[in-house]
Parts: C-alpha cells; structure tokens; sequence
C-alpha cells in the first residue's frame, strides 16, 4: 500500500516534467526562430540598402559626367536640371579629328573640328528624362543639384554638387551623409562613395 501511494505520487511528477519538456521546447524554438529571423532581417536590409545605393550611385554618376560635359562647352556648371538634361539630351561637343599621322613626314596632316551629339556620344541608352528622380521612390522625388564658383588659391573655380535628398539607408540618414557627387565647398567632382 505504501508503494501504491509513492508511485502514484510519482505520476505527478512526471507528468509536471513532460510540460516543463515541452514548454522549454516550444520556448526554445520561438527564441531560435527570433534569433534566425533578426539575422535574415539584418542580411535582407544590408542586400536592399546595396541595391538601392547601387541605383543612386549609378544616376550620379551620369549627372556628372553631363555636369563634366556641361561645363566644357559652357565653361560653368548647370544650376538645374533643366538646362543639364536638355544639353544632355540635345546639346553639342566639338571633337577635333585628325587625318594623318604627325611621325610621318609624308603626309599632310589636317585638323578639322566636328559637331557631335553629345547623347550619341556620352549618354545612349540612358533615359536621360528620369535621371533627375531618385530611384524607387514612387513620388517622383528629385536629386538636390547646386553649382556655383569657390575661389581657390585666388583663381575662382566652377563647382557642383548633386545629392541624394531621401537616402535609403538608416546610417546615411543618422548621420546625415546622403550620397552625393561633386561638393558645393571645395574643388571635388567625385562621388562619396569612391
């Protein structure tokens, strides 16, 4: 009779010990599937932030190629996108083509000036219209364009800067660094990200 009572005694316990079992377990998976899922998070916004800065970097990057042509044909840089994608657009660039060859002394060489496209030569294949918005953003919300003269070392310099007004990436926007290209301050018409 004693043994009978110490061993029902006994179911209790085990029974207490197979939820504790099973509630530690379910425990144990909720906090793995938080941890995995914190990571996945981390890996998926760190893929999107590269994605996204990849596209902005790329726009950049032609807005200063046509502020670099700009500038050589207009000796100043564009102040708005306006007169910049119109002279990427339609503008003009002298090339200079040379026929004959200055090491032969048998020839005759002539240097003529021609007027190209300055889309057909720097800018096919890029919608030249849309390079003032920033990429994924719905609201067509434009890039920041600024350009004025510094002087430097008593010579006045043309000077520019483009930048990302709604930067993506949480560190950019905490520390208030959006990509930009060129700078509104010094002589530097590289991009933040080189």
């Amino acid at each position: 009779m004693i043994l009978r009572n110490i061993a029902n005694q006994d179911i209790p316990i085990i029974k207490m010990k197979n939820v504790i079992r099973i509630v530690l377990f379910v425990l144990i998976a909720v906090l793995a599937y938080l941890n995995y899922n914190t990571v996945d998070s981390d890996i998926k916004y760190t893929a999107e932030v590269e994605m996204r800065e990849n596209a902005v970097i790329e726009k950049l990057s032609s807005l200063k190629e046509g502020q670099l042509a700009y500038k050589n044909e207009n000796k100043m840089f564009a102040d708005n996108f306006d007169d910049l994608l119109d002279f990427m657009e339609n503008g003009q660039k002298k090339i200079l083509i040379q026929s004959g060859s200055e090491d032969d002394s048998t020839t005759v060489v002539e240097i003529s000036e021609k007027m190209v496209s300055v889309k057909d030569l720097l800018f096919s294949g890029i919608d030249i219209a849309n390079l003032r918005y920033l990429p994924f953003h719905a609201d067509s919300v434009e890039f920041k364009i600024a350009s004025g003269e510094i002087d430097k070392n008593n010579v006045t310099v043309p000077v520019f800067e483009i930048k990302d007004t709604k930067p993506f990436s949480k560190e950019r926007q905490k520390s208030n660094n959006p990509l930009k290209v060129g700078s509104i301050f010094e002589a530097n018409y590289n991009g933040n990200w080189d």
